[in-house]
């Protein structure tokens, strides 16, 4: 009686949460579903560019993803059918994903389950009208899936990577258990070979990498924590700086001190890089003695350190930390990571004040535009904060592993038992 009481108030409060997204999608926040014309329009002059010049930003199975409901919606002969064909394609994906995680309850409790219900009303219409949705969840069932089902976990995180590139950086985690390092390395390299030699055959080397040149070829994006300063002075000391729409479909600011504001959002990227490699070194060389917390904090550290460095940080990034972030609270019962991922919640809700409530006042100077300003400069500063926590989390963790007694004496030959979600290890 109580696990159908428990059911019927996970599909209730299920259907509500995300009857207010889509009533907000559908009503005063509909014009966020700009991204989808823009997907349905390149699709649509596919047969003109070739697959090597369509939708550059994204690589190619990313297109393939955006292309299925378009298919679809030719099927019914309409093009506006595009908009509901992705609506009922994202809902079934984030059911599927709340389910998983529901699944988990036993070992970890309602929190995993709590903070995906609250993570997609606090997004809003942007979690159903953005392709980044579907990497982010396939990222958040790896992490998930990693201690019982590495082999399942390791295929939905390559195909996440082929998918956007960033959940890449969830892999070096995901292989530091040695007993399931073998497999995870050989689904990954298997994956990531069919889907690049598929890019190369189908569209050409340059396709592989265009992604990639497309985002070096990006300005400082207004939203980004680097862009934070000068947005500041734009909107408190009007005049020096503007804020225009660019050809990579994004307001950017330009004006003084934002060439210096790039540079320092270049050197702290390759600051990340160089401690993310220096910690995925010393967890990979720990090996099982890295707990399940830990793993999740790597990945969560890894993913935001990426995000407020970059010089782009749209709001459809935030789907990339909260299904990790769910998926975290449901690996370890670390009332930190908790803690975290309610900081990250507020955070979220925020997002959504800025874009898509009060973006036309943070594009363009108006009465509200030093009020959404300082929000989005909190939100930055949150953002900031919950990498810099993650980061501290993780290398105490990876620093915990090598002092366990089995390190220190330098034993071999051992193996431990596979640490089970909710069942952490060591750390």
């Amino acid at each position: 009686m109580r696990r159908a009481s428990s059911v019927g108030l996970l599909v209730a409060a299920w259907l509500v949460t995300r009857g207010l997204v889509v009533w907000l999608l559908r009503g005063r926040h509909s014009w966020v579903e700009g991204d989808l014309a823009y997907y349905a329009a390149s699709l649509g002059s596919l047969d003109a560019l070739g697959p090597g010049r369509a939708l550059v930003e994204y690589p190619l199975p990313g297109v393939v993803v955006v292309a299925v409901p378009w298919l679809l919606a030719e099927v019914f002969a309409s093009a506006e059918a595009y908009d509901e064909v992705v609506l009922v394609l994202s809902l079934g994906a984030d059911a599927a994903f709340t389910v998983l995680l529901a699944a988990h309850a036993r070992t970890s409790g309602r929190t995993p389950v709590t903070v995906w219900l609250l993570a997609v009303p606090l997004l809003g219409a942007t979690t159903y009208a953005r392709f980044d949705l579907v990497p982010g969840l396939l990222a958040g069932a790896g992490l998930l899936l990693a201690a019982r089902r590495p082999g399942v976990a390791a295929v939905s995180l390559a195909l996440a990577t082929g998918l956007k590139l960033w959940p890449a950086l969830v892999l070096p985690a995901l292989a530091v258990p040695q007993w399931s390092r073998r497999v995870v390395v050989v689904v990954v390299a298997a994956v990531g070979a069919v889907l690049a030699t598929a890019t190369v055959a189908v569209a050409g080397w340059d396709r592989l990498v265009s992604p990639l040149t497309w985002q070096a070829e990006r300005g400082l994006q207004l939203e980004s924590v680097a862009a934070t300063p000068a947005v500041l002075v734009w909107a408190f000391a009007p005049g020096q700086h503007a804020v225009g729409f660019t050809e990579h479909n994004a307001f950017e600011v330009a004006g003084p001190g934002v060439g210096e504001l790039l540079l320092v959002a270049q050197v702290l990227t390759l600051m990340a890089v160089v401690g993310l490699l220096v910690l995925w070194g010393a967890a990979l060389r720990r090996g099982d003695r890295v707990g399940p917390a830990t793993v999740a904090w790597m990945s969560l550290a890894a993913v935001g350190a990426f995000m407020v460095t970059s010089k782009v940080l749209s709001p459809q990034y935030l789907l990339w930390l909260l299904p990790l972030a769910a998926a975290a609270t449901a690996v370890s019962p670390q009332r930190s990571l908790r803690a975290w991922a309610g900081v990250l919640l507020v955070a979220t809700g925020l997002t959504q004040v800025v874009f898509p409530e009060l973006y036309g006042h943070l594009t363009r100077d108006g009465e509200l535009t030093r009020a959404v300003v300082v929000v989005l400069a909190v939100r930055n500063a949150l953002l900031v904060a919950l990498v810099v926590w993650a980061a501290v989390a993780a290398v105490r963790g990876v620093s915990a592993a090598g002092r366990s007694p089995a390190s220190r004496r330098g034993l071999r030959g051992t193996t431990p038992a596979p640490a089970v979600a909710g069942r952490p290890t060591a750390t």
